[in-house]
């Protein structure tokens, strides 16, 4: 068995790791996106009930959301801006394909033979 090769030998556990915290003012506090819990959830109850308004509105939240984002002042359990835009993408996809998929109705006047 290969293993790669360890260049730090230091403890694991020591102390000598900080973490870096961003101060604690009003500027950096940690920012909670509304646009992004609501498009998640619109998205889904979009999918759930078919109303293409409510997956279209998640759609255009998740895209604000994904501008909006600030990597530095999310907290810890935020879900990711592109996993939002994704499941909103999934509720436009999920609507629009079945209406793209339908067959086309019986011609009327051809006759049959």
């Amino acid at each position: 068995m290969v293993s790669a090769p360890v260049y730090d030998k230091s403890d694991p556990k020591s102390d000598k790791i900080f973490p870096y915290h961003l101060p604690f003012t009003s500027e950096w506090s940690e920012y909670k996106d509304p646009y992004g819990q609501t498009a998640m959830t619109a998205a889904g109850a979009g999918m759930f009930v078919k109303q293409p308004i409510l997956v279209w509105g998640a759609f255009i939240l998740s895209v604000i959301s994904l501008v909006n984002q600030q990597p530095l002042r999310q907290s810890k359990d935020n879900t990711s801006p592109l996993l939002v835009l994704g499941m909103a993408f999934a509720g436009v996809l999920a609507n629009i394909m079945p209406k793209m998929m339908l067959a086309p109705e019986a011609q009327v006047g051809v006759p049959t033979p």
